[in-house]
């Protein structure tokens, strides 16, 4: 993925002579409002849209170290379901902004958390070993107090490095009502032997040091008996960064586990599969956590 890419460019020839180009306007309308809204916040500390909805910097520290966090706040008094937002390697709480604001518009509170060793998060990256998991935690529980939460209604969004770490906290976090895992490492040694991309073995080796005990920590599908509630798996068939039978290995074991889940394989993308991840994920959380139909805040 191309992470500076702000629109997508269509070339249409006709006859192998006239070209033209033909820009996605809506999608560089929305991508350059939500750099304004950024540019916003991290002057003032909140930004408020149009719709009321609030994009606020959430940072926060766990054992000295500084970590990089966005909310989204809906507009009422609530209480509003609250979702734990996690991007992938070398994403940030920012790169989730979209999501964060649709999803505040259709009446759910979120945060974005940036993992360790990325962006403006300090310390070192484990891939999503344990001192990741006790910052997303922490965030986790943050929100979750919040006034305007129903902490009953809690649940994670990651893809990725964000999809594996979705997919722990949701095994091990005992109240999470609804998750979404988008092109996760759910079999960490599997994948490990699966991958083609030498950088990607590189870093798990370098980060983990590919001992058992980090294997085994870093592979929720050993503890999918302990999953609680509904999950939603995405997942590109020509995915060459995470490859799509980690998300077959997690759809056999939720189904020999009977456990709820659905899945959504995607068998002309890679590791990324662009914006109906946010269109299901939106979906999936208003049937799992909207206890009765709300109107879109416009």
């Amino acid at each position: 993925m191309i992470r500076k890419a702000r629109y997508f460019i269509a070339v249409l020839c006709v006859a192998g002579v006239a070209c033209s180009l033909i820009w996605a306007l809506p999608l560089m309308a929305q991508t350059s409002g939500v750099d304004d809204i950024l540019a916003r916040m991290d002057k003032d500390g909140c930004a408020t849209l149009n719709s009321g909805v609030k994009v606020c910097r959430y940072d926060y520290s766990v054992a000295g170290k500084k970590v990089e966090a966005i909310s989204f706040v809906p507009v009422g008094d609530g209480p509003f379901p609250g979702v734990l937002m996690i991007p992938g390697y070398d994403r940030t709480a920012r790169d989730l902004a979209l999501l964060g604001i649709r999803l505040a518009r259709e009446g759910f509170s979120g945060v974005a958390v940036t993992q360790p060793g990325f962006g403006k998060s300090e310390g070192p990256p484990d891939f999503v070993g344990p001192k990741t998991l006790a910052v997303l935690t922490v965030a986790y529980r943050k929100l979750q107090q919040e006034h305007y939460v129903d902490p009953k209604r809690m649940a994670i969004y990651g893809y990725s490095r964000g999809g594996m770490a979705a997919s722990l906290l949701a095994v091990e976090l005992d109240d999470v009502k609804a998750a979404v895992f988008g092109a996760g490492v759910y079999d960490f040694k599997r994948a490990y032997d699966d991958v083609t991309l030498p950088g990607i073995q590189a870093n798990m080796r370098a980060e983990t040091g590919m001992t058992k005990e980090a294997i085994i920590q870093r592979s929720s599908i050993l503890r999918m008996d302990r999953l609680k509630c509904p999950v939603l798996i995405l997942h590109g068939e020509k995915d060459k960064n995470v490859p799509v039978s980690q998300a077959l290995l997690l759809r056999d074991r939720l189904t020999q586990l009977h456990k709820e889940f659905e899945i959504k394989l995607f068998p002309d993308k890679e590791h990324s599969i662009g914006p109906a991840a946010g269109d299901l994920t939106v979906d999936f959380f208003q049937r799992k956590l909207l206890t009765k139909t709300t109107s879109t805040q416009q």
